[in-house]
């Protein structure tokens, strides 16, 4: 029988949290899902792990699902290899050093069944040490506003927050190749292909603020590696919206788009460095951002000061931002 809903989970070095995300998974109200944990060939003990917490969970164990990969290939190979088994009417994702309210699959699909909704959405929490934090989403189809917030780096963009019909994915969506703004790159695509996307205004998905995460490695490496990788990843939603003819339509949002992307540099901007490279990423929006409205004060008042001071201002500026703070 085909399950209401499968779960994909790529695990990669999450021995400190794959527990406590997989057991909010096994104890989800709704019954009828399958679970799809992709080892992205981690390197701790993640498996192990999850290993234990499947087998406190009998009666979830026959819906669940292990891809080994023998390599690591990232996020978006990940997903896509869960894809490949997923079996479910409906396709979630969950991070494996986050977790979700036990009723959060079961909410999201009453509403999607309800609707007949090809995709549905629900709020989240930022949790860090201290306190987390709600953002609450309102409205019934909201389709066109979600794809425009996509597009413009909004709060939209995250896969986790979404439920998607599965045979979304096979209207010719790509999967991109790097890892920094993938779920970001993959969401438009989905979202562009739905007609109806519905809201579900609670809290329901817990996002962890995760320091130790590829992501957030600190190296200068690290740093051009994210930078390139949201770079491309711009690009590719820049090339999917130019095949759709819809360039024009969504232009002020791509100028955001890839603003957001050049501030992945930031870390290195801070020490005086990569001014050259900063500037050259997107030479076509020189002159365009101040007067884009999905571009906030903040970022045109620090665009223009990365675009027309000497790399030396630019270190002294952060510097004293940092410290003023």
């Amino acid at each position: 029988m085909t399950p209401a809903v499968s779960v994909i989970i790529p695990v990669y070095n999450v021995e400190k949290y794959i527990g406590e995300c997989a057991r909010s998974l096994f104890e989800q109200t709704l019954r009828d899902v399958e679970f799809i944990f992709v080892n992205d060939a981690t390197q701790d003990g993640s498996m192990e792990r999850l290993r234990k917490v499947i087998e406190a969970y009998p009666q979830r164990a026959e819906r669940v699902k292990i891809v080994m990969k023998p390599v690591n290939e990232g996020l978006p190979a990940a997903r896509r290899s869960g894809l490949e088994l997923a079996e479910g009417e409906y396709v979630a994702h969950c991070d494996s050093d986050d977790w979700m309210e036990p009723d959060m699959l079961e909410r999201m699909y009453r509403e999607a069944r309800a609707y007949d909704a090809d995709a549905v959405v629900c709020a989240w929490f930022r949790d860090n040490e201290s306190f987390p934090t709600k953002y609450v989403l309102q409205g019934e189809n909201c389709r066109d506003f979600i794809l425009s917030d996509m597009i413009a780096v909004g709060e939209m963009q995250s896969v986790w927050r979404f439920m998607v019909k599965r045979d979304i994915y096979s209207k010719g969506v790509e999967f991109p190749r790097y890892n920094q703004g993938e779920d970001h790159a993959l969401m438009v695509q989905l979202a562009y292909n739905c007609k109806s996307i519905y809201c579900v205004g609670q809290p329901l998905y817990h996002w962890r603020t995760n320091m130790a995460s590829i992501t957030n490695a600190p190296s200068s490496q690290a740093v051009e590696r994210r930078f390139h990788g949201a770079r491309a990843n711009a690009k590719m939603v820049e090339a999917f919206l130019a095949k759709k003819g819809e360039s024009d339509r969504y232009a002020q949002q791509l100028m955001a788009l890839k603003l957001y992307s050049m501030f992945y540099l930031r870390p290195l901007l801070r020490e005086g460095e990569a001014v050259a490279e900063w500037r050259s990423a997107f030479p076509e929006i020189k002159g365009k951002v101040l007067s884009n409205n999905h571009i906030k004060f903040a970022q045109k008042v620090e665009y223009l000061m990365v675009r027309c001071c000497p790399a030396a201002i630019v270190k002294m500026v952060y510097k004293w931002r940092k410290g003023s703070r």
